[in-house]
């Protein structure tokens, strides 16, 4: 068989018009893109795919082993039994994934060429079943044109700001693999082109009372049959704005082709509730491929290589579906009195904070009536029940989720987003990842829970430094997405510069576009990480370093950039650790991992600006004022004044810290190596006015100066330039330029927040009026203490007016009231 891929996902790319001329009738089934399009795996060889899915061994063969395979007879037939092997796997795999009926069954629903789908063309699924619908209706089709004519049409019309998600990335994990928009292989993709599903801000931390996810079920398709949005329905605009709601009470065509999917799909599975063993599978083949059509609906609309691509419509259907999820949470937290911790496009979290499965359940019917009576088409419906939750960010979180079969109840664990699940990981650090999320979510008290992750820590370090652990574990694996050669920056992406050697040692399979590409990060015998050229050149293929024993594995780099990252993520609300602490327990420098303060999360602003801490909690991390000495040019720091007069500050009394508090404060602004006697070392007003201005305009300086850096540890980009990339909800600028190798976002290192703080420091160093207030004594010795601040505020005044004015210009100590209310 003629080989017809080229090494990528097109079909029929690497073949002559003489070789598809010969399979032209007849039906071709490519059980990899059919694994691409069913199935998600960290590779889509038939190595993997035999492992994961038929659970057998498959012998591999290096292709520059075969030639000399031929020169012996027991070789030659061992390389024919391996031919023979793979084209049975091939065979068994596509029983297994059912490819034949599904596809089947597909295009029976779409009306195209079965050969397009085994292809996996879902787009011209779709643009055939709706080509049908609309010449049924006696409608006239629109042509097809260009993605480029599309885009350019789009750029005529008035730009609006992008305010959330990527509508094509929010419409994929709608509907998962069945709703893509197939927007992969369009070349120069852009950012997104209109706002997508909503995604609240998530209350972050550990949850151990019971969670409810509650999801809207098929929420676009639902849209457009509530409310009846149609290229027949909807009013067009000349300015470019998203329409209004269509008032046209006749329903459209797309309403209607929708609703028939979906009342089918309802037929076929209450058949499936008698059915006998042998027709079950086919109604469940049946109903897999209702679900798929419907799902896919929505995408031709926002897809603008589709002959039915409408951007108007998309986004008003984009926009019901933020205004839908909106006013749900809204009804759940204010007509039902229950905490909402978080919510994503089509579904929310209620945090019920019970541990009676019973009673959570009941909440879960409550909140489904009140919603569901709303609404005529679109139902939510309870879609997980949560016994324990590590909430960590938007898009990711871990979680024990209880299930049920037959009645009884058993728990699994759930994981969305995190480290663990994604491709570029090694498997070291995903089973280390699993351990510590497991001792997390096993309710165990916090401090066995440090306890344990800190031993594993110790003990994976020790294995790896030993040699304990198998090269396997090492491996990092990454998809390629183009040819190895077309990579404008491909020196520095190991998985490119691992292709591209590969290649030149003579590999000709295995190194193209789709293929996923396995690695180790190493280093020269004899030398540490630190001291060895970048990470992508030192990247090598397992096969490499098996044959060369002049490299061995970079531990270093799997422990700082593979394993703490991990870990020191999920461990981010767990009390007892930190950064720093599993630095260590890693054998690291403690010093590269303290954690940054970011303000911008997870902070009460407000919690400065009040009196509810002390002194010492208010003002932790503040740099001292510091006085030079006008005489010897040394340093000391200025007294605090309601320190020198009070002593402790935490106190709810407090009384003098000695017989003559106006001697300690003297004492104190003198220059402690000059001597006692003379004038030497005395510091006048106008010297403390000037130091304290200098040393806040440096502060306000390393505020303007805007250094962001990513919150990505294994990233750690630095930079003062503004980019203005977009991606989803998050704001604009806040995206790490290394995106898409990184998934970070740009924090200030000196936020305002930093800058009040410190501002207000001083002015709390300089105050004389706070001691009076904090002192609790007779009226003679109060007396007696303001005759000595008398004579002491003559000299922090100057610099207490300095600070404090500039303090009082920072915007961030006033709030503005408009903002707390919401107009009527």
């Amino acid at each position: 068989m003629p080989k017809l891929t080229k090494g990528n996902s097109m079909f029929g790319a690497g073949a002559s018009p003489g070789i598809m001329s010969c399979i032209a009738g007849r039906l071709l089934c490519d059980t990899f893109l059919c694994s691409r399009d069913l199935l998600k795996e960290v590779s889509y060889s038939l190595t993997q795919l035999a492992k994961n899915q038929l659970h057998k061994d498959r012998k591999e063969i290096a292709p520059q082993d075969i030639p000399s395979m031929f020169q012996k007879l027991e070789s030659l037939i061992e390389l024919i039994e391996c031919a023979q092997q793979d084209a049975w796997l091939s065979l068994e795999l596509m029983f297994h994934l059912s490819v034949i009926p599904l596809t089947h069954q597909l295009t029976k629903l779409s009306g195209n060429l079965w050969g397009k789908t085994l292809q996996g063309a879902r787009a011209q699924r779709v643009e055939y079943l709706l080509l049908h619908a609309f010449h049924e209706q006696k409608y006239i089709n629109p042509d097809k044109t260009s993605a480029h004519a599309n885009e350019a049409k789009d750029q005529r019309l008035p730009k609006r700001r992008i305010d959330a998600g990527s509508a094509d990335r929010n419409a994929e994990e709608f509907g998962g693999d069945d709703a893509k928009l197939e927007t992969d292989h369009v070349k120069g993709k852009k950012g997104p082109a209109y706002a997508g599903g909503l995604v609240l801000e998530p209350k972050r931390g550990l949850y151990d009372k019971y969670i409810l996810l509650l999801d809207f079920n098929s929420l676009y398709p639902s849209i457009i049959q509530e409310y009846n949005i149609c290229f027949t329905t909807v009013e067009k605009t000349t300015d470019g704005s998203i329409p209004h709601l269509p008032s046209f009470k006749e329903i459209g065509v797309l309403p209607k082709l929708l609703r028939d999917l979906v009342e089918r799909r309802k037929r076929v599975k209450q058949m499936m509730k008698n059915a006998p063993r042998i027709k079950l599978q086919q109604h469940d083949i049946h109903q897999q491929a209702l679900k798929l059509t419907a799902n896919s609906m929505y995408g031709c609309l926002g897809f603008s290589n589709s002959r039915f691509y409408a951007k108007p419509l998309a986004e008003l259907i984009t926009l019901q579906g933020r205004e839908i999820l909106q006013r749900t949470v809204d009804l759940v937290q204010n007509n039902l009195n229950l905490e909402v911790i978080y919510g994503d496009t089509d579904s929310i979290m209620i945090h019920t904070g019970l541990d009676d499965i019973e009673k959570a359940k009941s909440i879960a019917v409550k909140v489904t009536q009140e919603v569901n009576k709303k609404y005529q088409c679109l139902v939510i419906d309870l879609d997980g029940l949560y016994k324990r939750m590590l909430l960590l960010k938007k898009k990711k979180y871990a979680a024990i989720k209880v299930q049920f079969r037959n009645d009884i109840p058993y728990e699994v664990i759930e994981r969305k987003g995190l480290d663990m699940v994604r491709r570029d990981w090694s498997l070291i650090s995903k089973e280390i990842g699993d351990f510590c999320l497991n001792q997390i979510l096993s309710g165990g008290s916090c401090d066995d829970v440090v306890e344990s992750i800190h031993g594993a820590l110790v003990k994976v370090r020790e294995e790896m430094k030993n040699g304990e652990i198998q090269l396997e574990k090492y491996v990092i694996t990454k998809t390629l997405t183009k040819q190895p050669e077309a990579y404008p920056d491909g020196k520095n992406q190991p998985h490119v510069q691992v292709a591209l050697r590969m290649k030149q040692n003579g590999s000709c399979t295995g190194f193209s576009p789709g293929d996923t590409i396995p690695y180790v990060i190493c280093c020269e015998q004899g030398t540490s990480s630190a001291g060895s050229s970048g990470m992508a050149q030192r990247a090598r293929h397992p096969d490499e370093l098996k044959d060369n024993g002049k490299w061995i594995i970079d531990i270093d780099y799997y422990l700082s950039q593979q394993i703490h990252p991990v870990v020191s993520r999920l461990c981010a609300s767990i009390q007892g650790t930190s950064p720093e602490r599993l630095a260590d327990c890693l054998g690291l420098d403690s010093t590269k991992f303290q954690r940054r303060p970011n303000y911008a999360a997870d902070v009460d602003h407000s919690s400065l600006l009040l009196g509810s801490v002390d002194d010492c909690e208010r003002y932790e991390g503040c740099e001292p004022l510091v006085i030079s000495c006008p005489s010897c040019s040394s340093s000391f720091d200025c007294p605090v004044v309601v320190t020198s007069f009070c002593g402790s500050t935490d106190d709810e009394t407090v009384s003098p810290a000695r017989e003559k508090p106006e001697r300690n404060f003297w004492q104190s602004l003198r220059c402690p190596r000059c001597p006692i006697d003379g004038d030497m070392g005395r510091v006048s007003p106008a010297m403390i006015a000037n130091q304290v201005k200098r040393q806040a305009d440096h502060f306000l300086s390393l505020y303007y100066r805007n250094t962001m850096t990513c919150d990505d540890e294994t990233c750690n980009y630095t930079t003062r330039g503004l980019n203005l990339r977009a991606s989803g909800d998050f704001e604009r600028g806040s995206v790490c330029p290394n995106y898409p190798h990184c998934n970070g976002h740009l924090l200030k290192k000196y936020t305002e927040a930093d800058l009040y703080k410190q501002l207000s420091y001083f002015c709390h160093v300089l105050d004389t009026e706070k001691c009076l207030q904090k002192l609790n004594m007779e009226a003679s010795a109060r007396m007696s203490l303001e005759t000595s601040l008398s004579r002491i505020r003559p000299v922090v005044q100057m610099a207490a007016s300095v600070v404090s004015k500039m303090r009082d210009r920072c915007a961030f100590g006033w709030i503005n009231l408009s903002d707390l209310v919401v107009a009527v």
